[in-house]
């Protein structure tokens, strides 16, 4: 199934080739990174949030890690961790040090098992469970529509959640201005 993601003000739909919106994303609050995912009904099946951990302890290994997680009914149905790019081409220490690393991966833990968000070189990702395709977003940054190509096998409200879980991700990078 392909679907195009039509990105508004503060919120995103999600639509089938016919038009018809299947899911809807749109803030929680006014401000924060929290999301509402909802489907076509008009309920809120999911909600997606940043979590930044406490300082570093045994059960996390990093001080200033976050979190990105899913909630279904306030319990946690999935959390995502972000790996970011070491190989030669995009270092750590990247050529403009002021110039944050880019998120590269994204593992998501979750009842259908491990899925991978995998960035490509053009911007887009390739999700996969089991060393097996299950979905692709065309590339971000550019001019053209979003379309999300995906298997039909997983709930439209859960793939809209991954899609706000790789939101965070592509714009993890990104300078805040204040």
């Amino acid at each position: 199934m392909k679907l195009r993601i039509r990105k508004g003000l503060f919120s995103w739909k999600l639509q089938d080739e016919n038009g018809t919106t299947l899911a809807k994303i749109c803030s929680r609050k006014l401000v924060g990174s929290a999301k509402k995912i909802i489907d076509a009904k008009g309920n809120t099946i999911f909600t997606t949030d940043i979590v930044n951990l406490p300082k570093q302890t045994e059960s996390w290994n990093r001080g200033d890690s976050r979190k990105y997680m899913i909630y279904k009914d306030t319990q946690p149905v999935a959390t995502a961790n972000l790996f970011f790019a070491t190989n030669p081409e995009r270092t750590k220490t990247q050529s403009f040090t002021l110039r944050p690393p880019k998120a590269d991966k994204m593992e998501v833990e979750s009842s259908y098992g491990i899925w991978v968000v995998q960035r490509q070189k053009n911007n887009g990702l390739n999700i996969t469970h089991d060393d097996t395709s299950i979905g692709i977003i065309s590339p971000f940054f550019s001019f053209k529509p979003v379309f999300l190509e995906l298997s039909e096998k997983y709930e439209i409200t859960f793939w809209a959640s991954i899609y706000m879980l790789v939101e965070y991700m592509m714009h993890e990078d990104d300078f805040i201005v204040v």
